[in-house]
C-alpha cells in the first residue's frame, strides 16, 4: 500500500510540476499524433536502455550504434509488442509498429519506433492508453510518459515537453483526452510550471537576489548604511518587486501571445548582462538612484525569457491565454516565496559591520564573474549565427 501511494505521489508531482524537458535517462516516451482520420505515434527509448532488453551491443565496446539497433530491430519490436494498446468503448485496438528513426540528444541516442492504430478511424474524444513498459519488469522506478505531439483539434504542433499522462507500475492504464485538457487543469498545471521555473531558473534568482541584498541598506554620503526601520526596507523591496513584476508581465504576455518575439540567444545574453549591471550598481552606491529604471528595462527581457520557457509546453491554442495567465501567476508566487524567505534574514543581518561588504562587494564580484561566463556562452552562439547570416547575404 505504501509503495502504491509513493508511486502515485511521484507520478502526480512529475505530471504537474515538470515542464519535463523530454529525453532524460531511464525514461521512455509515447508520442501521439491526432489527425482527422487516423491516430498514429511513436515510442522513443535510449539505445543503451534497449541494449539491456535485447543485447544490442554486438561488438561489446559499451557503445550501442544505430547500425547495431538495425541488426536486431525485430527483437526490439517484439519486446514492445502487446505492451501498448488503445481502448475505446470496450474495444481494444492494438498498435502496429512500422519504420524507425534515431534522435541524438545530450542524454544519448534515442530510437524512434513509429506505430499506427488501424481500425480506430477518426480518433474519438477520449481514449484509454495502456502502456506496460518492458523496462519496468526489472526496474519499477522506470517511468513512461505519454505526450500529444500534434493534434489537429486543438492546434498543438511539435509538442515535446508538455506531458499528458504518466505510466508507472500499478497505473499502466491512463485516460487521454484528444480534445484538450479542461481549463481548470491547465490553470493548475501552469501555475506549478511558473513556480518551478522561477525557482530553477538560476539566472532569474541571481538577478532578484542581487536586487534584494542592498534593499535593507540606504545611501548616505555615497556609502551603504543600514536602513533605520523595517518599513523603509519593506518599501524598498515592494518597489523593486512591483517594478520587476509589471515589466516582465508585459513582455511575457506579448511574447506568449505571439505579438512580439526576440531571438532566444539575444534574450538570454541580455539577462546575463542584467545581473552584471545590477552587481556593478551595488558596488557604486551613487548609481542606486537608477535601480527602478534598470529593473524595468531588464525586466522586459526577463519576461521574454519566461516566454521562451512557456512556448514549448504544448498548451492548445484555445487555452493559450489561460496557460499564460497561470504561468505568470506561478512566476509571481515563486518570486514572492523567494522574497518572503530571504528578506527577513537580510533585514536581521543589515546592522552587522560586515554586511555592506558581503552584500555589495563580495556578492557583486561573485555575481559579475558568474554572469560574465553566462554572457560569453550565450552571446557566442548569437554572434556565430549573425556571422553565418552575413556570409550568406554576401554570397
Amino acid at each position: 500500500m505504501a509503495k502504491a501511494i509513493l508511486y502515485r505521489l511521484v507520478g502526480l508531482l512529475i505530471l504537474l510540476a515538470s515542464p519535463a524537458a523530454a529525453h532524460q535517462l531511464d525514461e521512455t516516451y509515447v508520442y501521439f499524433t491526432v489527425a482527422e482520420d487516423a491516430l498514429t505515434g511513436r515510442i522513443e527509448a535510449r539505445l543503451p536502455d534497449l541494449d539491456m532488453l535485447v543485447g544490442l551491443d554486438a561488438d561489446g565496446d559499451g557503445a550501442v550504434t544505430p547500425e547495431e539497433f538495425d541488426a536486431r530491430r525485430d527483437e526490439v519490436i517484439a519486446a514492445f509488442e502487446g505492451r501498448l494498446t488503445i481502448n475505446h468503448d470496450g474495444t481494444e485496438y492494438p498498435v502496429i509498429f512500422g519504420d524507425h528513426d534515431f534522435l541524438r540528444t545530450p542524454q544519448g541516442t534515442f530510437a524512434q519506433i513509429r506505430f499506427e492504430v488501424p481500425g480506430i478511424g477518426a480518433p474519438p474524444e477520449t481514449i484509454e492508453v495502456v502502456y506496460r513498459s518492458p523496462f519496468q519488469d526489472t526496474d519499477p522506478s522506470h517511468l513512461g510518459y505519454g505526450l500529444i505531439e500534434n493534434n489537429y483539434r486543438t492546434g498543438v504542433e511539435d509538442n515535446e515537453r508538455h506531458i499528458a499522462v504518466v505510466f508507472r507500475p500499478g497505473a499502466e492504464a491512463q485516460e487521454l483526452s484528444l480534445v484538450g485538457d479542461p481549463p481548470l487543469r491547465i490553470f493548475g498545471e501552469f501555475i506549478i510550471h511558473g513556480i518551478w521555473h522561477i525557482w530553477l531558473g538560476f539566472d532569474h534568482v541571481v538577478f532578484l537576489v542581487a536586487l534584494l541584498l542592498p534593499a535593507v541598506l540606504r545611501v548616505e554620503e555615497r556609502r551603504w548604511t543600514p536602513v533605520d526601520d523595517f518599513r523603509a526596507a519593506l518599501w524598498n523591496v515592494l518597489k523593486i518587486v512591483t517594478a520587476f513584476t509589471l515589466s516582465h508581465s508585459v513582455t511575457l504576455a506579448l511574447a506568449g501571445l505571439g505579438i512580439v518575439t526576440l531571438p532566444v540567444s539575444l534574450v538570454e545574453a541580455v539577462i546575463a548582462l542584467s545581473i552584471i549591471v545590477v552587481a556593478v550598481m551595488n558596488l557604486y552606491p551613487r548609481l542606486h538612484r537608477y535601480t527602478l529604471a534598470v529593473v524595468i528595462v531588464f525586466g522586459f527581457f526577463h519576461g521574454f525569457g519566461f516566454a521562451n520557457v512557456l512556448a514549448p509546453l504544448g498548451v492548445q491554442p484555445s487555452a493559450r491565454v489561460v496557460g499564460l495567465a497561470a504561468f505568470n501567476v506561478g512566476v509571481e508566487l515563486g518570486q514572492i516565496a523567494i522574497v518572503v524567505a530571504l528578506f527577513p534574514i537580510l533585514y536581521g543581518l543589515r546592522r552587522l559591520a560586515l554586511y555592506p561588504v558581503l552584500a555589495t562587494r563580495i556578492a557583486s564580484a561573485v555575481f559579475i564573474l558568474l554572469a560574465a561566463v553566462w554572457f560569453v556562452e550565450r552571446s557566442s552562439g548569437m554572434f556565430w549565427r549573425l556571422q553565418q547570416q552575413l556570409l550568406s547575404a554576401l554570397a
